[in-house]
């Protein structure tokens, strides 16, 4: 058992940790609309921040695989990126599968062990990465608009049909996207967060209304049926429904 000097420690660092944290990102802090961002600019930027200087390198022997103090240095490029751009930015290292923030849609980026290697790659990767992502906002932003407004008023049945289609939409593209890897049902119950942000669900109700609809539906590894999309959909577009009378 760990002592309470030990524990303490590792609350103060997943603390200061907490703003590189990709998994608590609201829409408010990654709707494109509310940050300008030119990609063009991003592999100068990469290269100008202060962990730039300093990429680390594989450690020896039988532990060449590692990247020593790898860890550290990612979360340094990221603070570094989020000074830059916002919080959003944090997201470049949210990764397909088990990397370095797992349940992600971006691909270029694993993990430290990975993906550094010579300075000049690895730089040019972090910069990849954060452009991945941030196509990945743009093209949700982009489907969400499809939908919206969402179709209200007194005919519930066209409300619920509505509401049903853009879900399974949003849903079947975030499967796609995570390739329905390691713990994929997160990001995509964020996303769904985020498409109740923008319909103009009050963010109060987000977790009671996807925990009611999603439950233990999805799972690592599997990705599932058009049948359980539809079910979800079906269930979320009822709880939004019920919930606004």
């Amino acid at each position: 058992m760990l002592d309470a000097e030990t524990l303490a420690a590792i609350d103060a660092r997943i603390a200061a940790r907490r703003p590189i944290f990709p998994w608590s990102l609201t829409w408010a802090e990654v709707d494109p609309a509310r940050h300008p961002f030119d990609p063009s600019t991003v592999p100068d930027v990469v290269r100008g921040l202060p962990a730039a200087a300093a990429v680390p390198g594989r450690g020896g022997g039988d532990r060449a695989w590692e990247v020593p103090g790898g860890d550290e240095w990612a979360d340094a490029v990221s603070f570094g990126l989020v000074d830059r751009y916002g919080r959003w930015a944090c997201g470049w290292r949210y990764s397909v599968g088990e990397g370095d923030f797992d349940c992600g849609p971006v691909g270029a980026w694993c993990c430290p062990n990975h993906s550094i290697t010579t300075p000049d790659a690895t730089l040019a990767l972090v910069a990849e990465s954060l452009v991945e992502w941030r196509r990945w906002l743009e093209d949700l932003a982009e489907r969400f608009d499809r939908f919206l407004p969402l179709v209200t008023g007194d005919d519930a049945e066209v409300s619920l049909d509505a509401w049903e289609r853009a879900v399974v939409h949003v849903v079947t593209v975030v499967v796609d996207r995570t390739q329905a890897e390691s713990a994929w049902y997160n990001h995509c119950k964020q996303v769904l967060g985020w498409f109740l942000t923008v319909a103009g669900v009050p963010d109060d109700r987000h977790d009671a209304l996807i925990d009611a609809a999603v439950g233990g539906t999805f799972a690592s590894w599997v990705a599932p049926s058009n049948l359980a999309i539809g079910e979800l959909a079906e269930r979320l577009a009822a709880e939004v429904a019920n919930r606004a009378r």
